[in-house]
């Protein structure tokens, strides 16, 4: 008996399956590239630069009563109501530092005891310090009997962020110092009084050699600033707001001097001369002897004159004083490292013959700054940090140092009366200047992009070899199914 063969349907093998998921491999392979092990966000390429501000409300280089009362002590190198800021970057850190007090004094060039007075500082650091601002109130200031302040307030305050090594700008340092009734000479303690001495009748009266008020105060800010076309500067400011000054106060022979106009300075480093920038603004001030008015001070007259008796000791005959008023000096240094400038508002100097009785700079401003350096770039040997690391101390340096930053031949020169070495908002439309990578290391240019993408090339041949590989499975598969379908019939 025979049976009929009769074809059993088997099941269809989905052999499309291997070349469509290859296929769609492929697809993803492209669309997706491999994640690059380095690729952690934008590259931060702004390293190491520096800022120091400060303003004095009196430097008193020399302060000697011992020409008309011997045996006096005599004060050098006083500084009333400072303001300071200090800021150090290094590549990877920095720290900020915000001071303000009342006075930092010396008796005969040692340290004056009691100065600055204890709790009579504001002092505020960042990282790390608690949130700012710190302010504190001041209470009556004596220093030797020679100099004398009733209130006051000192306000300082540090910022601190590593992304101004990203490009952020903002705040650094803001500090503020604000004094009343300070005098000179004004009998406190001690010290005796000034008496200023009749011409006519050589009557005598109590006074003080020199009062500013009824107040008087110091501002400093430094910041790191946007200068335009992607440039990033650091920028230091000082200022001070001067009272009426007033020399031998309440008799016939006064001299009074009231600023018409206040003091500022301004310095921005951007990394070249030609987009750093010094911006002073003097002071304007008019003045009175006697109650008639003499020729003011501004940028055409520098300096007043007069004369008048005065003495100390009641044993000693009256003195011959003559009595200076100028405006001061001011100087500026800008290479492409760095910038510093510092001026005064006003210089008193008072003399017995050839012999300094006083000797003081009204609203002393200095400013100091080092620009930016980006990290692999090159700079000048002597900008180069001698570690990594900012020192956990600002720098305390009461005055610029004489040698600026950077090693290109540096401008020196006294400031004119109104002087800005660029406009005064310091903007630049031109391109940063693009320093050289470090190929050693694989750091980037200051004009290069970071390499942080997949290789694109071996990512494009990859997905080809796929896709063939796919197309490839795709045509095998349909000639097997094609024959086996013709073996079926």
């Amino acid at each position: 008996m025979s049976f009929a063969r009769r074809q059993v349907p088997q099941p269809r093998r989905p052999h499309g399956a291997a070349p469509a998921a290859a296929a769609a491999l492929a697809v993803v392979a492209l669309a997706v590239p491999a994640t690059p092990a380095s690729a952690t966000g934008t590259a931060c390429t702004i390293g190491r630069f520096s800022a120091t501000s400060q303003a004095d409300l009196a430097k008193i280089t020399v302060l000697d009563p011992s020409p008309l009362a011997p045996g006096l002590p005599a004060l050098a190198d006083v500084r009333l109501a400072p303001a300071r800021g200090d800021v150090l970057a290094s590549d990877r850190a920095g720290r900020s530092v915000a001071t303000a007090g009342y006075a930092d004094a010396k008796l005969l060039g040692m340290k004056l005891p009691g100065l600055p007075p204890p709790h009579a500082v504001a002092n505020h650091a960042a990282p790390g310090g608690p949130p700012g601002p710190v302010s504190v109130a001041l209470t009556a200031l004596n220093a030797g009997g020679l100099a004398t302040a009733r209130l006051g307030k000192a306000t300082a305050e540090a910022t601190w962020t590593d992304k101004y090594h990203c490009g952020r700008t903002g705040p650094l340092t803001r500090a503020a110092t604000m004094i009343e009734g300070l005098s000179v000479l004004g009998g406190a303690g001690t010290a005796p009084a000034m008496q200023a001495v009749s011409d006519l009748t050589h009557a005598t009266s109590r006074t003080s050699l020199l009062e500013v008020g009824p107040t008087g105060s110091t501002q400093s800010a430094t910041d790191v600033v946007g200068l335009g076309g992607g440039r990033i500067g650091v920028r230091a400011g000082a200022g001070v707001s001067l009272g009426d000054l007033t020399l031998f106060g309440g008799t016939p022979q006064e001299i009074t001097a009231k600023v018409v106009n206040q003091p500022t300075l301004e310095v921005v480093a951007a990394g070249d001369r030609r987009h750093s920038s010094v911006t002073y603004r003097p002071a304007v001030l008019s003045v009175t002897a006697a109650g008639k008015p003499v020729t003011g001070l501004d940028s055409s007259h520098s300096s007043v004159s007069l004369s008048l008796l005065g003495k100390l000791a009641a044993d000693r005959p009256a003195s011959l004083l003559s009595v200076r008023l100028s405006l001061g000096e001011s100087h500026q240094k800008i290479t492409d490292a760095g910038v510093r400038a510092q001026a005064a508002a006003l210089r008193v100097e008072v003399k017995l013959g050839s012999a300094h009785l006083l000797d003081v700079a009204l609203g002393h401003l200095s400013a100091v700054v080092t620009a930016p350096c980006r990290i692999g770039a090159t700079v000048p040997r002597d900008q180069a940090p001698a570690g990594d690391e900012p020192t956990d101390d600002a720098p305390s340096d009461d005055a610029p140092s004489d040698d600026a930053p950077g090693s290109d031949e540096p401008v020196d020169q006294p400031l004119p009366a109104h002087h800005s070495s660029s406009p005064a908002t310091p903007a630049s439309s031109g391109p940063p200047v693009a320093a050289a990578g470090n190929p050693a290391t694989g750091a980037p240019g200051s004009g290069d992009l970071a390499l942080t993408g997949a290789n694109a090339a071996a990512v494009g041949f990859t997905g080809i070899g796929l896709v063939a590989g796919g197309l490839a499975a795709l045509l095998l598969s349909r000639r097997r199914r094609t024959g086996a379908h013709a073996a079926g019939r």
